[in-house]
């Protein structure tokens, strides 16, 4: 287990961040077994659905952001954060509608193949993964104090007398 944090300490914010995501996927998983033994197997799909949107939305994210503030001036980068964004709001459309479809016309939300409410329970653990791990990190590390100039000295003329 010390090995583990010692690896998570040595990652990027984004590294730190996906896998928090994919410890609540594997969490929210876990609890959606319930629903499997009470013969409800679409919560599952539709939260292993949710949130495998999810944690590729945030990789496409940070990895856009990256491209733009990293020093990329290329416009292809620029091209490239468009297609990801338009492909994740599609990726975020899609998945409802899906589980939207499979919940009403091929069962119910207690009897579905892909249920609507734990497919939009597993786009949401982004925001509240991001904004938590934000806050706990900024309390742990404070940010550096500014450090102190030095009084720069003004250097005086002496003025001649001109005769």
């Amino acid at each position: 287990m010390k090995k583990l944090a010692e690896k998570y300490q040595s990652w990027s914010e984004m590294g730190k961040n996906l896998f928090l995501l994919v410890c609540v996927a594997i969490a929210g998983a876990l609890i959606s077994l319930v629903w499997v033994f009470l013969d409800n197997i679409g919560v599952l799909l539709g939260w292993l659905l949710g949130s495998a949107v999810n944690i590729f939305a945030y990789f496409t994210m940070a990895k856009g952001a990256s491209y733009l503030l990293g020093g990329s001036r290329s416009t292809k980068a620029g091209y490239l954060v468009i297609v990801w964004g338009v492909l994740r709001f599609g990726l975020y459309a899609g998945t409802l509608v899906l589980a939207g479809f499979c919940s009403f016309k091929w069962g119910s939300l207690s009897h579905g193949y892909c249920n609507l409410i734990s497919a939009a329970l597993g786009l949401m653990p982004t925001w509240i993964t991001l904004a938590c791990s934000m806050l706990l990190r900024n309390r742990k590390e404070p940010a550096p104090a500014p450090k102190k100039e030095e009084p720069v000295e003004e250097k005086k003329e002496e003025v001649g007398e001109e005769q």
